[in-house]
C-alpha cells in the first residue's frame, strides 16, 4: 500500500513537472513569437474552426481571444487587391494539397495597414486534407525599408521627381512600346535659364527653391502617363507617350508660362526664373539615346534663340503663326516679355495654339 502511494506521489510530481515544463515551453514560444513578430494558426476543416496564437491576434490588431477567428473576417481584413491571391492559395491547399507562401497587406481595426508574410501547409489524415497549419510574419518594417530604399534609388531627393537613371529607363520603355504600337511619342529636355546667376546672386538655397518650384510645375503640367525626371543639376527630362510634337509643345508652353510667373523671396529681394524646352518626336528606328540627343539639340536651339521658349525638331507641316529657326520648328507667336528682376535682359516668349490637357489620364 505504501509502495502504491509512493508511486502515485511520484507520478503526480512527474505530471506537475511536465505541466510546468509545458507551460514554460509555451511561454518561451509566445516570447519568441512576440520578439520575431510571428504568429501561428490552424484551420480545422473537419469542424470548420480556426485557431490563432496570441501573436497572430496582435499582428491583426486584435486583442488576444477577443473573438473567434472566422475565414470571412480574415478575408475582410486583407487588402482588396490581395484577397483573390490569398483565397486561391487556400483553396488550392485544400483541393490539391499545395503549400503556399504569400506577401499580403492587411488592414487593422484602427485603420493601420500592415504587411505580412503568410505561409500555409496542408495536414493529411487518411489521404484527405484535414487541417491547414501556418504562420503569419509581420514584415511591415522590412517593407517600409524596402520602399524607402526604392524611393531613394529611383527618385531625386530634392525635387521628388524620378532621378536620371529612372527617367532614362522610362524613356527606354516608352521607345520600346512605341516600336510595338507605332503610337506617337515625344521627349523633352529642358533646363533653367541663367541658373548659375541665381545661385551666385541669391545663394544655393535660393537655387534649390527654384528647382523645387520648377519640378512642381512639371508635375502639375503633365499627364499621369507622362514622366518628368531630373537628369541632374538644373536639367530635366519629360517623356510624353502618345503625344505628337504639337501636343508636347503645348504641354511645355503651359509649364513655361506658369513658371515664368512664379516669384521667389530672399534677403536680397524678389526674383524669378525662366526655362527653355527642347522637344523631339520619336520616329521608327530612333533609339532612346538618339531621341534624347535630338531633344537636347532642340534645347540648345532654344537657347540660341534667346531662351525662355520651346523649340521643336520636326519635319511635319507647321501650324499657322509658327516660325522655323535653324531646322527646328519653334512654336512661336513671338512676344517680348520682361524677365524677373534678377535677370533684367528682356527675353522672347512663344505661344502654341493647340490642345493638350494635363488632366487627361490617357496615354
Amino acid at each position: 500500500m505504501r509502495r502504491l502511494q509512493a508511486r502515485l506521489l511520484r507520478e503526480r510530481a512527474r505530471a506537475a513537472q511536465l505541466e510546468a515544463e509545458l507551460a514554460a515551453s509555451e511561454r518561451r514560444r509566445k516570447e519568441i513569437q512576440t520578439l520575431a513578430r510571428i504568429g501561428d494558426w490552424e484551420y480545422d476543416l473537419v469542424n470548420d474552426q480556426i485557431r490563432w496564437s496570441e501573436e497572430t491576434f496582435l499582428i491583426f490588431g486584435l486583442k488576444p481571444g477577443s473573438q473567434e477567428p472566422d475565414f470571412a473576417d480574415i478575408l475582410l481584413s486583407i487588402h482588396p487587391d490581395d484577397v483573390r491571391a490569398f483565397d486561391r492559395a487556400v483553396q488550392q491547399a485544400i483541393a490539391a494539397g499545395r503549400s503556399y507562401k504569400l506577401d499580403l497587406r492587411i488592414r487593422c481595426p484602427n485603420g493601420r495597414q500592415k504587411h505580412i508574410h503568410a505561409q500555409g501547409s496542408p495536414i493529411y489524415n487518411r489521404g484527405q486534407v484535414e487541417r491547414i497549419i501556418g504562420t503569419v510574419l509581420d514584415i511591415t518594417e522590412r517593407k517600409t525599408a524596402e520602399e524607402r530604399l526604392c524611393q531613394e534609388a529611383s527618385y531625386d531627393a530634392l525635387t521628388g521627381l524620378m532621378n536620371r537613371r529612372s527617367g532614362l529607363a522610362a524613356l527606354e520603355e516608352a521607345v520600346r512600346q512605341a516600336e510595338e504600337s507605332r503610337a506617337p511619342l515625344s521627349a523633352c529636355v529642358c533646363d533653367l535659364d541663367q541658373f548659375k546667376a541665381i545661385n551666385d546672386t541669391y545663394g544655393h538655397g535660393a537655387g534649390d527653391e527654384v528647382l523645387v518650384a520648377f519640378s512642381a510645375r512639371l508635375r502639375e503640367g503633365t499627364r499621369t502617363s507622362d514622366t518628368p525626371a531630373r537628369l541632374g543639376g538644373d536639367e530635366f527630362l519629360i517623356v510624353l507617350p502618345g503625344a505628337t510634337p504639337d501636343q508636347a509643345a503645348v504641354c511645355t508652353e503651359r509649364i513655361r508660362k506658369r513658371f515664368e510667373e512664379d516669384r521667389f523671396q530672399s534677403a536680397a529681394g524678389t526674383y524669378g526664373a525662366t526655362a527653355t524646352f527642347g522637344v523631339a518626336p520619336w520616329r521608327p528606328g530612333v533609339s532612346a539615346g538618339e531621341l534624347l540627343g535630338l531633344a537636347d539639340r532642340g534645347l540648345y536651339q532654344g537657347k540660341q534663340r534667346g531662351r525662355n521658349c520651346t523649340a521643336v525638331q520636326d519635319n511635319a507641316p507647321l501650324p499657322a503663326g509658327c516660325a522655323v529657326s535653324g531646322g527646328y520648328q519653334a512654336r512661336a507667336q513671338a512676344s517680348t516679355r520682361g524677365s524677373a528682376p534678377a535677370l533684367s535682359t528682356p527675353v522672347s516668349g512663344s505661344t502654341v495654339m493647340a490642345a493638350f490637357d494635363p488632366s487627361d489620364h490617357s496615354p
